[in-house]
């Protein structure tokens, strides 16, 4: 597969038959994201492999995404966080290199895999699997062969809105958020977070109907 390809037509797959993936197959995804640029040649991810149930309960009933325990394995992605530059999050732009080649490598395994930020607090992630206090989580990839045919995923937008020389794109479409409704999403998950686990699986359910985005994939 040529990599327009692979770009043009990979797209977030969050329902998965129940297969499983062979280790070699995943060790050749991880390698390819180990390829992955990185800030100052640091290469400082780490990738832990999720097969374990119970583990990924854990996951979902701390609030991360319902779609996690259904996927056949999972890969945590975390990444040293001793970086000087603050400012750009560094760490966090090289953890997402490795993510999107790893994303483009399972794609390419004719698997369906989704990039997945709908998680626990990082605090609790690290208690799960043990991460030192060294790594931060940045992204957990949901992976499986996928229920659906994969089809392209259309863009928002034309490359004329979204290119500027020189400067800002002049007709770059407007955000449609406002900010008012933004902060009020941000205080309601921040709440939602914080709650025990026993309270967030009371009102999980609530969660996911008003507030989970829905897909058919």
């Amino acid at each position: 597969m040529d990599i327009q390809t692979a770009i043009k037509n990979r797209r977030s797959i969050r329902k998965f038959l129940d297969k499983k993936i062979e280790p070699e197959i995943i060790n050749q995804i991880i390698e390819l994201a180990n390829w992955a640029p990185s800030a100052c040649n640091i290469q400082g991810w780490r990738f832990i492999i999720v097969d374990d149930l119970k583990l990924k309960e854990k996951v979902v009933e701390r609030g991360g995404a319902k779609f996690i325990k259904d996927a056949p394995l999972g890969i945590l992605v975390v990444y040293d966080r001793r970086t000087e530059n603050l400012e750009y999050q560094d760490h966090i732009q090289s953890a997402a290199a490795a993510i999107q080649n790893l994303l483009l490598a399972a794609f390419n395994q004719d698997l369906g895999g989704c990039w997945v930020c709908l998680l626990p607090t990082k605090k609790d992630l690290k208690k799960i699997f043990n991460i030192p206090p060294a790594y931060t989580p940045v992204a957990y990839v949901a992976l499986g062969y996928p229920v659906q045919e994969i089809k392209t995923m259309p863009r928002r937008y034309k490359l004329n809105q979204l290119i500027g020389h020189n400067r800002f794109p002049v007709s770059s479409p407007e955000m449609t958020s406002s900010c008012l409704k933004l902060l009020v999403k941000r205080i309601l998950r921040k709440m939602y977070f914080s709650l025990p686990v026993p309270f967030k699986k009371l009102v999980s359910p609530l969660v996911d109907k008003y507030f989970t985005k829905k897909f058919d994939n």
